[in-house]
């Protein structure tokens, strides 16, 4: 899931995105939907996720007469694509920074058209076991302690890449000050 760092006076918070837009303002970031017409948001930013062959693209829609930047440089015709650590800078003198990066989670493993092999047991992950997918290289591991397959703890870092797997490691990149 995609999120936004943002700075405080407590210093850097990451807010996600778990909706399909929103609105980037003075006051804030918000889902789209509940900013009422009419408002301050009308004159905010936008940030739109559309679905482009199974991944998620996020867009920065700036109004017309924003001095919105990404990256220092402004957003021509009003639409920029994010990607990973862009920084954005409001009219407001807002700092933030959009990432993709993802956690480790256990969830229960979708499937796949072919089968899908454990990347530290190499045997078959079946639909609806257990498992975690690495963020940082994406490779499925079985993390079910209940049949003795905790392959994506067993270890402190992925078989793959330095993707450490403690599931409580938190994120590995934080903007600096």
């Amino acid at each position: 899931m995609a999120h936004l760092w943002i700075k405080t006076a407590d210093g850097w918070g990451a807010q996600n995105l778990d909706a399909a837009k929103f609105v980037l303002s003075a006051s804030g970031v918000a889902q789209a939907a509940h900013v009422p017409t009419g408002s301050a948001g009308d004159k905010a930013a936008r940030l739109i996720q559309a679905n482009s062959s199974g991944s998620h693209v996020w867009s920065l829609v700036t109004p017309r007469d924003s001095n919105m930047r990404v990256n220092g440089c402004e957003v021509l015709a009003g639409l920029r694509v994010l990607a990973d650590r862009d920084e954005i800078r409001t009219d407001d003198g807002i700092q933030c920074f959009f990432s993709t990066e993802t956690l480790a989670v256990i969830e229960a493993f979708p499937g796949a058209d072919r089968e899908v092999f454990c990347g530290r047991c190499r045997q078959p992950i079946k639909t609806g076991a257990s498992a975690v997918r690495c963020p940082g290289c994406q490779i499925w591991y079985h993390q079910d302690d209940s049949e003795s397959l905790p392959c994506w703890t067993y270890t402190d870092k992925c078989n793959f890449c330095p993707n450490p797997t403690a599931l409580d490691s938190g994120f590995m990149w934080i903007p600096e000050d």
